[in-house]
């Protein structure tokens, strides 16, 4: 009986021993194995991480505190595909900017490290240009481009000037969408008749005009649209741009309804509603065209006694009212005719005379767009890319030309980009904040490198709305050809 006691106590001495051995090498293994898995996995997330960084990002930045209220309500890259460059615009992604938290329970030591400085507290506020100097500045422009017009020194003009500006904007070609319903050949031919081309006279009585309303500039006269599909509302093909509140006009033409005047504006020709014209004396045009005295715009749309007043917008000014400029606005009364109406502009979105012509301040406005909707031509009170940089550029007393062709060939320093690699771009663009990058129909404001990144802001066709973006990798980086520097 003790030996069969004794065998059973080592029996079971043995089994356990070897449920012990057992257990230890379950054990190893599973240390391995989850080593061997959390580099896979950790592998895995990279791959991820690397796979979904967007090509292009884009970001939200703050906004100063004294930029806060700024009204962000609501584009020339795309008409015909015949006869307009592309916006080549890549797809541009949103993704979080957050910024790491900051204890305030304690005082950082001497080793803590600081919050790095923004591109946005690197750009300088000192002037880059006097006003004497960007007047200077804007002949040299005028001098290189023939799409900026001296209205004021335009007294009369022939039959055939007049019938060769309506008649180089060709008819759209077929198929075109009125919103959901194709365009037809009919209906096409009734709105060329409205031209009333056998009305030119010989003898025209040019008659001077302020825009009093902001006003779509047509290539024909109606407001028949003419979109390329009909997803693409925002591109129509007859809208050439957008008139601005106070914009002088010589008013050469009628059509045959009466309802629209074909017109010559200092950066662009076409068709305006009439009821969008208040008809002016030299008197007149002298009165709200002052080059003094004046109040500019610096929101980015405002509306004062029912007019839409967007960015770089000028009127006469007449006294201060504690927070609020007293300015005069042009209005039409019922002969057709100018008259002054006295209002007020918060002075927190207007100022008297230009702004100071600085990096920050290029800023300051530019970001007072973003948000605002893309339409090709400024149509339905969004902008494009080459309106938003005139926009912006005008409230310091610059002139730009109207399209990004001709923007690229007049405005600034021009520095080819065309044959530099994307190492090289990035290398130049960075030394220039606030400088024009233009692409084939397109242009950018660059803004600044903060972490490794290079930011721009631009109207943008992808994402239609004007959008703070990541330049590094994106495609409008590879498609950049010119750095432009608006500077003496």
């Amino acid at each position: 009986m003790k030996d069969d006691k004794k065998n059973k106590k080592k029996k079971i001495i043995f089994i356990t021993s070897s449920t012990l051995l057992v257990i230890a090498s379950i054990c190893s293994s599973l240390v391995i194995f989850n080593k061997l898995n959390n580099r896979n996995s950790n592998e895995s997330k990279e791959e991820e991480r690397i796979e979904e960084t967007p090509r292009e990002e884009e970001i939200d930045v703050p906004i100063q505190e004294e930029e806060k209220d700024t009204e962000e309500k609501t584009e020339e890259e795309n008409k015909d595909e015949t006869t307009i460059e592309k916006d080549n615009d890549g797809k541009t992604e949103s993704t979080s900017n957050e910024k790491p938290a900051t204890s305030t329970d304690k005082k950082p030591s001497s080793t803590t490290s600081t919050k790095k400085e923004s591109y946005v507290d690197a750009l300088s506020t000192k002037t880059i240009m006097s006003l004497d100097e960007i007047n200077s500045y804007n002949k040299k422009i005028s001098s290189k481009t023939d799409a900026l017009y001296n209205v004021k020194g335009i007294s009369a003009m022939t039959s055939k000037k007049i019938t060769d500006y309506i008649t180089s904007y060709k008819a759209p070609t077929l198929p075109k969408y009125n919103g959901s319903k194709k365009v037809t050949s009919s209906e096409l031919q009734k709105i060329l008749d409205n031209r009333n081309l056998d009305d030119v006279k010989d003898q025209n009585t040019i008659q001077k005009g302020l825009i009093v309303q902001r006003s779509n500039l047509r290539s024909l006269p109606t407001n028949v649209h003419f979109y390329s599909s009909t997803s693409k509302k925002y591109l129509d093909n007859i809208q050439e741009t957008e008139l601005l509140v106070n914009t002088p006009v010589l008013v050469l033409h009628e059509s045959s309804d009466g309802e629209w005047n074909f017109v010559l504006a200092p950066n662009y020709y076409g068709w305006v509603e009439e009821k969008n014209i208040a008809l002016a004396t030299t008197d007149d045009w002298n009165y709200f065209l002052r080059d003094s005295n004046f109040v500019v715009v610096t929101a980015a749309k405002i509306t004062v006694d029912g007019a839409t007043l967007d960015m770089s917008v000028k009127l006469p000014y007449s006294s201060t009212s504690g927070s609020s400029y007293n300015v005069v606005l042009p209005k039409r009364d019922s002969n057709g005719k100018v008259t002054k109406k006295n209002v007020t502009i918060s002075k927190d979105k207007a100022n008297l005379g230009y702004l100071p012509y600085s990096q920050k301040n290029v800023y300051n406005q530019a970001i007072k767009y973003k948000g605002t909707a893309y339409q090709f031509g400024g149509y339905t009170g969004g902008v494009d890319c080459s309106s938003f940089v005139a926009n912006v550029f005008r409230t310091f007393g610059f002139q730009f030309p109207r399209n990004t062709s001709d923007q690229n060939s007049s405005v600034g320093e021009i520095i080819s980009l065309s044959s530099k690699s994307n190492s090289q771009k990035l290398s130049l663009i960075e030394k220039h904040p606030a400088s024009l990058l233009y692409q084939s129909g397109h242009v950018m404001i660059y803004l600044g490198k903060e972490n490794g990144k290079h930011y721009i802001i631009h109207a943008n066709a992808t994402t239609l709305n004007v959008a703070i973006t990541v330049l590094d990798g994106s495609k409008n980086l590879s498609n950049i050809n010119k750095l432009v520097l608006v500077e003496k």
